[in-house]
């Protein structure tokens, strides 16, 4: 087999999902949240486990198109996942070069919705024409990321794809065929609730957490529904578990025994007649004993708050009917690492100079040079001018970063999340090419 790099439009592969891979994804998405490892630790409110959920939720949708796409065209591929409570939900095992290995799969999301958005509409034609560039200008730039946590995880391959749609995290009716409206435990409940490690814990001792749950309705003269149904999902005895639950204004419903809880769901309706929160407190933890994080700090003690949920910590685990997936190819880690000396390493733009241009990665502090090390990449400092001389995009640390067409200079937070190593598309092997 030979390695034929992206270079045409017709090489790109593009995807639409089926409902069931849909109603698949968000299934997959409710219950992993606790069973999946959240690099970042620094955003684990709300809108951080909806931004995971939803990652996994496309993850899914497209590793279920893409097993369809490969059984068509006869390439010999199987999933990878086995249960929830693995890792590696995103891996194929597939045939390459001869050789079976795990290929990764890293799908980007491209909202289509922003206001004032400057960028080129999303096309086969833009980033074929754009799969060399590798400059400053963000609204150009393509790269193929990796974040900095993961390129020592025991990948073997990677495949890249962009999701292209309304942006999905905020917006829970527009475009939907069906609704999977959930939220998720989060800030100090996070580990209590949701620790993997806690969950056994409290399995292997068969002693478990209990939850009082109340709906707690704002007054309202137009409104008269005061019920909701919530639906509860954790784990029990090693299986899945869920409770349902009809939540009266004012009166408290406890659910349990609980080794974990992944995510809460409503309705549609209740979530359109919801004004007030839905209260969440922990009431009965069976198992008392100490069990500490990698901080040595126990988290096996119950917050003494209470965990509430307005309709802003729901999202919709459906996607949009019209989300489209731009399969763009494929490449070895190998080959990855190699091309990624290609490049250059930027920092996010000085917007009062030129909000369209990422800056040259030209300060380097000792935490960077930590990072590089433990990346292989420290010989790629180089002195003179003062510059990393590979494919690495860094964040601020405070939730923005550099930026590219992906991840655009639009808004706060905009840019990538955490370091990341990055290659063009010019580098990727071309999808009809593998297997």
């Amino acid at each position: 087999m030979g390695n034929l790099s992206l270079s045409d439009k017709d090489d790109i592969w593009i995807l639409k999902p089926e409902k069931e891979d849909l109603v698949e994804a968000a299934k997959y998405a409710a219950i992993t949240l606790p069973w999946t490892f959240n690099r970042m630790m620094n955003n684990t409110g709300a809108s951080g486990q909806i931004n995971r959920a939803l990652n996994i939720a496309k993850g899914i949708a497209a590793q279920e198109m893409l097993k369809k796409v490969f059984e068509s065209k006869g390439i010999k591929a199987r999933v990878q996942r086995k249960s929830y409570r693995e890792d590696d939900l995103f891996d194929f095992r597939i045939d390459i070069n001869g050789e079976e290995l795990s290929l990764d799969l890293k799908t980007f999301n491209h909202f289509s919705n922003y206001q004032r958005d400057e960028r080129e509409e999303l096309s086969k034609e833009l980033i074929v024409s754009n799969s060399g560039y590798g400059g400053p200008d963000w609204r150009k730039f393509f790269p193929m990321l990796i974040p900095h946590t993961q390129i020592g995880q025991s990948k073997e391959a990677y495949c890249f794809a962009l999701g292209t749609s309304i942006d999905f995290r905020k917006d829970v009716t527009t475009d939907r065929d069906d609704y999977c409206i959930t939220a998720f435990p989060y800030k100090e409940f996070l580990p209590f609730l949701s620790s993997k490690k806690l969950c056994l814990k409290r399995e292997e001792a068969g002693e478990g957490i209990y939850i009082n749950c109340n709906y707690a309705k704002e007054p309202s003269l137009f409104n008269t529904h005061d019920c909701i149904d919530l639906k509860v999902f954790g784990e029990w005895d090693g299986q899945m578990k869920v409770e349902e639950v009809v939540l009266k204004s004012g009166d408290s419903v406890e659910v349990g025994p609980f080794s974990c809880i992944a995510s809460f769901q409503i309705p549609k309706d209740s979530f359109e007649n919801l004004e007030g929160n839905i209260e969440v407190e922990v009431s009965r933890n069976e198992f008392t004993t100490s069990v500490r994080n990698t901080s040595r700090r126990n988290i096996n003690v119950p917050p003494d708050s209470t965990l509430t949920f307005g309709k802003d910590d729901f999202c919709n685990l459906i996607l949009p009917r019209n989300y489209t997936l731009f399969v763009l190819g494929w490449i070895t880690k190998e080959d990855y690492l190699a091309a990624c000396t290609k490049y250059t390493g930027w920092v996010w733009p000085n917007d009062r100079v030129d909000k369209y241009k990422n800056q040259p990665w030209s300060q380097i502090t000792e935490k960077d040079r930590k990072m590089l090390k433990k990346t292989g990449f420290e010989r790629y400092i180089s002195s003179n001018p003062r510059l990393i001389d590979a494919g690495f995009m860094k964040t601020t640390g405070l939730g923005s970063g550099a930026y590219c067409y992906v991840y655009p200079n639009i808004g706060r937070g905009g840019g990538i999340r955490e370091n990341n190593l990055y290659v063009l598309p010019q580098d990727l092997n071309i999808m009809d090419n593998l297997g």
